[in-house]
């Protein structure tokens, strides 16, 4: 089984990824960091020397390269939802949770992260991002809203998203 973490930047995709994969005895698997093994630079180069175009398509190219034997969690980028293509492969491989948080949550988390390393805010000031998530989020919405659970992180911690997860999984498995 694999299944599918999708939300905006800063939600805690990766690290709540790699927490439930542990406690599953699953694979992990990220997005952002395949991408940039195979590019042979950081997300941030990709997009100022090659645009975001290109970045969508690697992070396409990622998301189908991942092996499906076997159990994964996967950690997507904030925007690979947001393609149809993207959540038609997902959708037929796995299952998809979207980590929802509000914009209060996601600002407060992105003004405390190394916002070099996140090309859609460097140099964004606190009013820029904002700005930014209150329109991105609004746009990516109804792709977040697609998928098969969606658990609301505010107010909880990583362990708490965590094990909310490995109880809707462990549900999924008894199923089969």
């Amino acid at each position: 089984m694999t299944i599918y973490l999708t939300g905006f930047m800063g939600c805690g995709k990766s690290s709540t990824g790699r927490r439930v994969a542990r406690a599953l005895g699953y694979t992990f698997a990220d997005t952002d960091c395949l991408v940039e093994e195979t590019a042979g630079k950081s997300i941030a180069r990709i997009f100022a020397e090659e645009g975001e175009t290109v970045f969508r398509q690697l992070e396409t190219e990622a998301l189908a390269a991942i092996p499906q034997e076997g159990n994964t969690v996967v950690a997507t980028g904030g925007g690979l939802p947001c393609s149809e293509r993207n959540l038609s492969l997902m959708r037929q491989r796995g299952r998809i949770v979207y980590l929802a948080s509000s914009q209060e949550r996601l600002v407060h988390i992105l003004l405390a992260c190394r916002r070099d390393r996140r090309p859609r805010i460097a140099g964004l000031d606190e009013a820029g991002i904002r700005e930014y998530v209150r329109t991105a989020l609004a746009q990516r919405e109804s792709y977040y809203a697609q998928a098969d659970r969606t658990v609301i992180c505010d107010g909880m911690d990583t362990r708490h998203i965590a094990d909310e997860i490995i109880a809707y999984v462990r549900s999924l498995e008894e199923l089969r």
